[in-house]
């Protein structure tokens, strides 16, 4: 096979990365790639507009670093706060040197009063479903691009709001690790 079934078959997650800078261009195509087909897809299937997405930026030519907000409409990234956050990342993660060494941290965050209201007690799986959806297809566009990428399901939920901004009503829904791979 090739193209996405070659990219299937090639789909694995990365267990350490190098700590060298993705480029711009880079990050861009992998979100685009995640974002589009989700956009486009009937809301009646599932609502990725419940999900808001945050980049932790560590090492990237042409993106300063620190914390930004993404806008999949737009595929706007807007700097909310600049800074090293090395250390911070590598704790809300459990201590994983993915987080340490990854280029890009991309956060999915939910408000799960605002997501409550719109789909009930079953929001809470809607939304991993959802961030699961758009996890898995950074992963192929970053297998795609000789890139390594990596899920993070576990985290201190607190310590990830706090660096975020964010209140304690607003839950970690995702994170994915992205960077350039580590050979084996």
């Amino acid at each position: 096979p090739d193209g996405v079934g070659q990219t299937i078959l090639m789909r694995r997650s990365t267990r350490s990365f190098t700590g060298k800078a993705l480029l711009q261009e880079e990050l861009a195509s992998i979100l685009e790639y995640a974002y589009q087909p989700v956009l486009e897809t009937p809301a009646s299937f599932f609502s990725p507009s419940l999900l808001t997405t945050y980049l932790v930026i560590q090492k990237m030519v042409g993106l300063e670093t620190g914390v930004y907000l993404y806008t999949p409409q737009t595929k706007e990234v807007t700097l909310l706060q600049s800074g090293r956050f090395h250390a911070e990342t590598t704790h809300f993660c459990l201590g994983q040197e993915l987080a340490q060494d990854a280029a890009a941290l991309v956060i999915h965050t939910a408000h799960l009063p605002s997501a409550l209201s719109q789909y009930g007690d079953r929001c809470y799986r809607y939304l991993h479903l959802d961030a699961g959806h758009i996890g898995e297809r950074m992963n192929l566009a970053a297998i795609q691009m000789g890139l390594g990428v990596s899920g993070i399901g576990g985290f201190y939920d607190d310590e990830v709001n706090a660096l975020l901004g964010l209140s304690l009503d607003t839950i970690i829904v995702y994170i994915t690790t992205l960077g350039r791979a580590q050979d084996d």
